[in-house]
């Protein structure tokens, strides 16, 4: 079937070490937002709104909701990558390139990549790379697959290292960061409530650990 997007981008697919062994091509990869995963994405976007989530695909920060994604879906996908133009670094200090996990063809999560911290939030807590895996596919894996295939983007886009940060009492993306290769730096506690880039709001007092990825060796 021809996809219906014609700007829709799918990114190499991963073999995995046990995958290889078995002549098997890993089914999971980052692609770019595409029309082709509506139906999986809206129940993705269903099980965020049932966690009070739904800003982790940054569709409230579109200003978009259940409802209207169903109607303007394709409109919706155009947003999305608008993020990533050029345009906003001189609008917004940073541009925001935003991929989706898709494993046989279903969306799973969602990864965005910010090469420039051009704000005071995302220099102190927001970082580099953002993630998120749906309600229902969380604890298969996803996690450490979507930020293993997201610094892999950050070094195509020539980035030399990444700084990620997570809540200090999240130790799942705490794990994930470290099976990464991630490095500890510091810990910052947030001094006030703050817009987030992705538009949710963070709690005073909040812990933030900071880590560094080097990618250097990624590209070797």
């Amino acid at each position: 079937m021809l996809d219906p997007d014609p700007s829709h981008q799918v990114l190499p697919k991963v073999t995995s070490p046990e995958s290889a062994l078995l002549g098997v091509v890993d089914a999971v990869s980052l692609e770019t937002p595409a029309e082709t995963y509506r139906e999986s994405f809206l129940v993705g976007a269903t099980a965020f709104v049932a966690e009070k989530r739904l800003e982790s695909t940054y569709a409230p920060f579109l200003g978009y909701d259940v409802h209207r994604l169903r109607r303007e879906f394709g409109t919706f996908v155009w947003d999305l990558k608008q993020l990533a133009d050029d345009s906003r670094l001189h609008s917004s200090g940073y541009r925001d390139h935003v991929f989706w996990l898709i494993d046989d063809g279903e969306y799973i999560g969602q990864t965005s990549i910010r090469p420039e911290l051009g704000t005071a939030y995302l220099i102190t807590y927001g970082g580099h790379i953002g993630y998120s895996i749906r309600p229902d596919r969380q604890q298969q894996g996803y996690g450490r697959r979507i930020l293993s295939l997201a610094l892999d983007e950050c070094s195509r886009l020539g980035m030399d290292r990444v700084l990620i940060t997570c809540d200090e009492d999240n130790m799942p993306s705490r794990r994930i960061i470290e099976a990464n290769g991630g490095t500890f730096e510091s810990g910052l506690t947030m001094d006030r409530a703050i817009r987030r880039a992705e538009g949710r709001k963070s709690e005073k007092d909040i812990q933030k650990l900071r880590y560094w990825i080097e990618l250097r060796d990624r590209r070797r």
